[in-house]
């Protein structure tokens, strides 16, 4: 956070959504018809969030990038950022 930032009071937000079988819209920017999603389990969307999360950690990854690529959210093409 810049230091502009930290004196407004603004806060950014950026995340990295991976729907699954139990999501309720089985449906995505990158999946239209949903059939990946119907097809990952939750435990599977969590192991994968949890791989990418070490990827980023470790410096393996970049946020943005892994955003771009994996996220079911629409905010994947701005890198995972939601304001």
């Amino acid at each position: 956070m810049s230091s502009s930032n930290r004196h407004s009071g603004e806060v950014r937000a950026s995340h990295i959504l991976i729907k699954h079988e139990g999501s309720r819209r089985k449906a995505s920017w990158k999946d239209p018809e949903g059939y990946v999603i119907k097809n990952t389990t939750r435990e599977s969307a969590v192991a994968q969030l949890k791989a990418m999360k070490e990827d980023i950690v470790s410096g393996k990854a970049i946020f943005e990038d892994i955003a771009s690529r994996y996220s079911d959210c629409s905010s994947a093409k701005r890198g995972g950022d939601l304001g």
